[in-house]
């Protein structure tokens, strides 16, 4: 078999049908996943599912591990190539994820004859490493395939077509254990973009606010295409209530694009650092210091009487619900959250993660 003919069977003989199709064949733990899988799609939507779904299998297999992040800078293909080929015996895990794969690639690719080389530069890669690359196209090449020799496998994002989308949506719920109604799988196929990552994104947007098994039309309507106004301060009080039920109900209104997820951390931030203090001035100085002083302090003196009187019923009553580490985890998040936004902006996959972080963070 010729190098060029190899190259095509690589491909041939790597990929699955879609996303659906990967996570019904990826069962069985952080072993049934691919070593390399490139995730072919031109949003990120289902490589944010994925790289979800890798995260929680190396966290289960409860080894230690580190992820590794390549947004495709200048000089990150050098330093991906310097990781993986100097990985030392018992290093622990590693998952690197690498961003914007369709310009990651593109050095080594055009250095004339070396995509046909007869050792591809990632062969045989060590078992304690696995890649996930969100390929940003419609198509990937057989010689970006070829980089890992037969390590890689790949998945492509596409439109169902109007025959393919009831099947599609069966499957994905069977995937995430849930059904819908006749009539809201009408709606459902009807209004949701017709692909994978689209259906699995909605199914467990569903999930995650109303924690039901079975949706009725009414379900559908209210959490996936309501149109009421997304309202921050209101649903602050929600989460530092812990109730979680009219929390996720009503960030459902959260639009991307419209609504600032930034300007919402914003004003956690706020109101966070409000309790922390409380609880500080509650713990050491409610005898020392004067209602006047406490009240600079947490930056409420010019409220009226009647607002600082229940702002102050709530902040005690959330200092009771909110331990001190239960704070410190708070920020830790916001740190974080801070951090994606300012490398990834607010897409529909940040949305996603903050989403998950909140509901570990609420249901404590």
């Amino acid at each position: 078999m010729s190098e060029y003919e190899s190259v095509v069977a690589v491909k041939e003989s790597s990929g699955y049908g879609n996303l659906l199709d990967f996570l019904h064949k990826t069962k069985g733990g952080i072993d049934e996943l691919p070593n390399v899988l490139f995730v072919v799609a031109e949003d990120s939507y289902e490589f944010g599912i994925v790289s979800d779904l890798y995260r929680e299998a190396f966290k289960k297999s409860g080894d230690s591990f580190e992820v590794v992040v390549f947004v495709s800078e200048p000089g990150d293909l050098e330093s991906f190539q310097s990781e993986v080929k100097n990985m030392e015996l018992f290093a622990a895990r590693k998952l690197f994820l690498i961003k914007s794969g369709s310009v990651f690639f593109k050095p080594i690719l055009s250095k004339g004859k070396s995509k046909l080389q007869k050792t591809p530069p990632f062969a045989s890669l060590p078992d304690s490493v696995k890649i996930l690359v969100h390929y940003d196209h419609w198509d990937v090449s057989k010689e970006v395939l070829a980089l890992f020799d037969k390590d890689a496998k790949y998945f492509l994002s596409k439109k169902f077509f109007a025959s393919d989308r009831k099947p599609a949506l069966t499957q994905a719920c069977k995937e995430l254990e849930v059904k819908l109604e006749d009539e809201a799988e009408e709606e459902f196929i009807l209004k949701v973009h017709p692909t994978s990552g689209s259906y699995i994104r909605n199914l467990e947007r569903l999930k995650l606010f109303l924690g039901k098994k079975i949706y009725n039309v009414s379900d559908i309507r209210e959490v996936l295409f309501q149109s009421s106004e997304f309202n921050a301060t209101e649903i602050l009080d929600y989460f530092f209530d812990r109730d979680a039920g009219r929390f996720f109900k009503e960030f459902s209104k959260f639009r991307v694009g419209k609504d600032s997820l930034l300007l919402f951390l914003n004003l956690f931030k706020d109101h966070l650092d409000k309790l922390r203090k409380f609880k500080v001035l509650n713990r050491f100085y409610d005898k020392v210091l004067s209602e006047k002083e406490q009240t600079e302090i947490l930056g409420i003196q010019n409220y009226s009487p009647a607002r600082k009187n229940r702002f102050y019923f709530l902040l005690k009553k959330q200092s009771n619900i909110f331990s001190d580490k239960d704070v410190d985890d708070l920020y830790s998040f916001l740190i974080d959250m801070n951090r994606r936004i300012k490398t990834g902006a607010e897409k529909s996959d940040t949305i996603y993660y903050f989403l998950r972080r909140i509901e570990e963070l609420i249901r404590v």
